[in-house]
């Protein structure tokens, strides 16, 4: 009866405030739905008033618009037809002189038309034209008069108006012209400033414009500046002029003057072709609506302000009086909800009925359907390993035995286990004897004891078996607190020992300073690794990523800190560092690096010598790896030494060196150093080596703006030395125009090769006995649309430096195939064609499948085209050449050494190469019957071809004498301008088989 008592007193509370609250509001709500209705009514009534004031301004603008528009238009038409008239009293004039007096009429007709001019200043001037607009009398005459004149006017019989134009003398006009009935014309230049004169004082406001255009929007004058300039177009509406009447109201419009909105009107379109067109700025128009607009915006606020404050102390009110009904309540909540939050519950046992009564939150916790029931039906749902303790517990303190105070497990409701903790006491009630206490659910705080101590178990694993040193050492102290195993195997220090120690022991003194100062720094959470130098037990030193932690170890502020060995890892950087900013075989900066270290100075005034050192890359090929990486080491050892007294050296593979002057005003002896540092002869290996030295040199920032350009330019400048065969070339300007045509160039070749552009011209080689011919060579020409021809020497060593030299290598293979096989057809199958083959074609490409493939095109055998190969391209990879050359001896082609004597050879290589034929290179055939140097140099080749088991060729055979002496010495074939001049292919079989017939015939 007390439970439903309560309840009943606690559902009157709650009804009772319900109708406390909606009698408090009631007045609340009428004055809110009344006050905004009110609000509502004065806003439209205000946007009402707004709108039509708005439309009224706008609607008076737009009539003062058609007013000035029609009135400027009114005047032009009243100026122009006072022209009209004049020039038609001068028309009529002109015609009866003509008529009347013809001897007289050309000066009365010149005089009459000055004093037009006189007396219509705003005219430029006046003349007399005939029917083809020719001029008879007075200004300029105007061939286009009728084509013009025929389309500009719209209505009526008045004067034509041309259009726009500026004169010589930069006067702006309109032409005006008058047909006469002879079909004659008088024309006259109208200036634009007499129309200024119409609209310039116009009162059209602050940016109101007024304007005369033709009817396409070219602006002939304007009342304001900001309509545009005289003889530009404005962008009127499509619908301005079309259709419209004499005078026609707009609307409003942007971005026809300016970009300000304005009323436009229009008035023009009668005989002549002009507008008049006015705009009134909106803006200005509606400046004072704007205030009007504010004043009655102020007005509505002062209004909702008003009514917000009144809501405000009737809200206030309000809940003044409903604060006085909650703290009535507000004690029993309060007391309801710490027990809610609290898992607490109140309970009592009455000993001589023996029933368990508990408070409304008490059942939940104790897994009761309801609020009273008997003490079995409690032990009941007390787990089975608790009852005996609980109910012994419970019958000594009612005993007066001590104090009830256990913690038990009980079944819920929902048929889980909830930890209780219950305490009570026995006390003496007006009932008699009876136990009351307080219970509270404390499952949660024991499961988060038990995931505590799991994960301190886990913790003490993880720590003890990392295989990562581990410790904890305290902050105030740096005394290690903690270590485990792999701390211990790594430094060598027992567990006692490391407890005894600090960590500034286990770091080197160097680092004693930084260390405390990171150890002061206050930390949250885990910090970012880092990386240190830790000390072994041994003295031995190793790299170390630390991460560590801030944590409470039994109230003491310690740092966790897991040490990863980076020794290893670190040293593998510095050598990739190293390795990204320096040549690994010599150890100098690449380029890179060293255009980065000049940009770091932030200092200009540098020089930059670029040294290119020929035969470097192929004395490795010729000698062997270990000499050519020697002479390499031993040339960058020189050059360290100029980079540490003048500035930077660095290395760009495989043969070029890059030395930075930091003083621009050493450059001088720097480059006197650096010049004797390369021509010194070099040892490598057994054998002393000569290298020639090409340099180039640019500063900085007279050449460029920085390091990487600087070095490109000095790179460019070693290119021009190269090719000009001197020592030291300064950067010009016009060396990148040089390498800009040559890039040019390289297009036009890409592009030549895809149309087929080039063509091939034979060169006989005959036998130097007989004069029979023995094969012919494969020249190359380029011929351009005028009839001439590009020089090969102009775009071969662009086309091997550019890689095109590949596709069109290939090209010139089937053409060569193809000409093989049109000999045969003439009659010629014996006679083989000999093929160029670059350097990069040999080793780069796939020489023996482009061969094949042509001869297969061309319907031949392979051994109908001959191979021919500079001795300087065979030496650059002798191995790979040698192979090369084996694949063609097996597929039966010949080979021929060319410019023999030239190069770079090595006579064990030549003697185990694969080849057919040696040429004699022409240099040496020059004079060879008269210089004794030369014809040396021609019988030593002679001899070393005759003992190889070789034929030799002698190239460049011009005259007489050199061809007798040449078979005097045993030469076996001879090729040169004395035999045959390069030719297309039809001439050469034409001049072949003449000479095949002049033997016969001599025969």
């Amino acid at each position: 009866m007390q439970r439903r008592s309560a309840t009943a007193d606690k559902l009157y509370d709650v009804r009772f405030r319900q109708r406390l609250r909606r009698a408090l509001r009631a007045p609340l709500r009428a004055i809110l739905v009344w006050g905004l209705a009110l609000a509502l009514l004065l806003a439209c009534g205000l946007a009402y008033v707004l709108a039509q004031d708005r439309g009224n301004r706008l609607a008076a603008a737009q009539r003062q618009s058609l007013a000035l528009a029609t009135g400027a238009d009114r005047l032009l038409q009243l100026e122009l037809d006072n022209l009209s008239q004049a020039l038609r009293g001068e028309g009529v004039g002109a015609q009866a002189l003509l008529a009347d007096a013809p001897a007289r009429a050309p000066a009365l007709i010149e005089a009459s038309l000055r004093g037009l001019l006189r007396r219509h200043p705003e005219l430029h001037d006046v003349a007399l034209l005939d029917a083809q607009g020719r001029r008879r009398f007075g200004g300029p005459g105007d061939p286009h008069v009728r084509e013009w004149a025929l389309g500009s006017r719209r209505n009526g019989d008045d004067v034509f108006v041309g259009p726009y134009r500026r004169l010589a003398d930069g006067q702006a006009v309109v032409t005006l012209a008058l047909p006469l009935a002879s079909g004659d014309w008088v024309v006259a230049h109208w200036r634009v400033a007499a129309l200024q004169r119409i609209v310039g004082g116009v009162d059209a406001g602050r940016d109101g414009v007024v304007a005369l255009t033709d009817t396409h929007g070219l602006l002939l004058a304007a009342s304001s500046a900001a309509a545009g300039t005289t003889g530009t177009r404005i962008r009127l509406p499509l619908g301005l002029v079309r259709g419209r009447p004499q005078g026609s109201a707009m609307g409003m419009h942007h971005a026809v003057f300016g970009q300000q909105a304005r009323m436009l009107a229009v008035s023009g379109g009668g005989d002549y072709p002009l507008l008049a067109v006015a705009g009134l700025s909106v803006r200005e128009a509606l400046a004072p609506w704007w205030w009007f607009a504010g004043a009655a915006l102020s007005v509505y606020l002062l209004y909702l302000a008003g009514f917000g404050y009144l809501l405000g102390s009737l809200r206030r009110a309000e809940g003044r009086q409903r604060q006085m009904l909650e703290r009535l309540r507000r004690g029993d909540e309060e007391l309801r909800l710490a027990h809610e939050m609290g898992g607490i519950g109140t309970w009592r046992v009455e000993a001589d009925q023996g029933h368990l009564l508990l408070a409304e939150p008490t059942g939940t916790l104790f897994g009761a359907p309801q609020l009273r029931m008997s003490l079995p039906a409690f032990l009941a749902r007390v787990h089975d390993d608790d009852r005996a303790r609980v109910e012994q517990l419970y019958d000594q303190a009612l005993h007066g035995n001590g104090e009830y105070n256990v913690v038990y497990r009980i079944h819920s409701l929902d048929g889980g286990l909830r930890w209780l903790a219950a305490r009570g006491a026995r006390v003496q009630g007006r009932d008699g004897l009876c136990m009351t206490g307080a219970v509270q659910d404390v499952s949660e705080r024991l499961e988060a004891q038990a995931r505590l101590f799991d994960a301190e178990r886990q913790f003490r694993l993880v720590f003890e078996r990392n295989p990562l040193p581990f410790w904890l050492f305290a902050v105030d102290s740096l005394r290690f607190l903690e270590v485990n195993q792999a701390a211990i195997r790594q430094y060598g220090y027992s567990r006692e020992e490391f407890l005894g120690m600090t960590l500034l022991q286990l770091r080197p003194r160097s680092e004693a300073e930084r260390l405390l100062q990171d150890v002061r720094t206050s930390r949250e959470g885990f910090d970012a690794p880092s990386v240190w130098t830790h000390q072994r037990k041994d003295g031995s030193l190793l790299s170390v990523r630390v991460h560590s932690a801030d944590l409470d170890f039994g109230g003491v502020p310690a740092r966790l800190i897991l040490a990863e060995d980076v020794s290893q890892r670190m040293a593998d950087e510095r050598e990739l560092a190293f390795r990204a900013s320096h040549d690994v075989t010599t150890g100098l900066l690449n380029p890179r690096a060293l255009a980065e270290a000049l940009d770091a100075r932030r200092q200009a005034g540098y020089a930059v010598a670029y040294v290119q050192l020929r035969w470097l890359a192929l004395i490795g090929a010729t000698l062997g790896q270990a000499a050519g990486d020697a002479v390499l080491c031993a040339v960058a050892q020189r050059l360290r030494g100029l980079g540490e007294r003048f500035g930077l050296t660095a290395h760009q593979p495989s043969q070029d060196f890059v030395l930075a002057v930091l003083d621009a005003q050493q450059l001088p002896q720097a480059l006197q150093a650096l010049l004797e540092a390369v021509s010194a002869p070099v040892q490598g290996g057994a054998f002393t080596q000569q290298l020639q030295a090409h340099v180039g040199v640019a500063l900085c920032p007279d050449d460029a703006a920085g390091a990487e350009e600087t070095i490109g330019s000095a790179a460019q400048a070693a290119h021009a030395a190269q090719a000009e065969g001197r020592s030291v070339v300064r950067f010009e300007r016009s060396m990148s125009a040089r390498i800009g045509e040559r890039l040019r160039l390289a297009g036009r070749i890409h592009q030549a090769i895809a149309r087929q552009e080039f063509e091939l011209h034979f060169q006989p080689i005959m036998h130097a006995g007989s004069g029979a011919p023995r094969l012919l060579e494969a020249l190359i020409r380029w011929p351009q649309a005028d009839g001439s021809y590009i020089a090969p020497d102009q775009f071969i060593q662009l086309c091997e430096d550019t890689g095109l030299i590949l596709p069109l290598g290939r090209w010139v293979m089937q053409a060569a195939a193809q000409a093989r096989q049109q000999l045969a057809l003439r009659g010629w199958a014996d006679l083989p064609v000999a093929v160029n083959v670059s350097a990069l074609q040999f080793f780069d490409g796939d020489l023996v499948a482009d061969l094949v493939q042509a001869c297969a095109a061309a319907g031949l055998a392979v051994d109908g085209l001959h191979l021919e190969l500079t001795e300087s391209s065979l030496m650059r990879q002798p191995q790979q050449a040698l192979e090369v050359l084996r694949q063609l001896r097996a597929l039966g082609v010949s080979v021929a050494l060319d410019d023999v004597g030239t190069g770079f050879s090595s006579m064990a290589y030549l003697r185990d190469l694969p080849l057919d034929t040696l040429k004699i290179d022409r240099s040496f055939i020059a004079d060879v019957h008269r210089d004794a140097r030369n014809a040396s140099i021609c019988e030593a080749l002679l001899t070393l071809g005759r003992s190889l088991g070789l034929d030799v060729v002698a190239e460049g055979v011009e005259t007489e004498e050199q061809l007798q002496w040449l078979r005097a010495h045993g030469c076996d074939q001879v090729q040169g301008y004395l035999l045959g001049r390069p030719a297309p292919l039809a001439q050469v079989i034409d001049a072949l088989g003449a000479r095949d017939a002049q033997d016969a015939v001599t025969a």
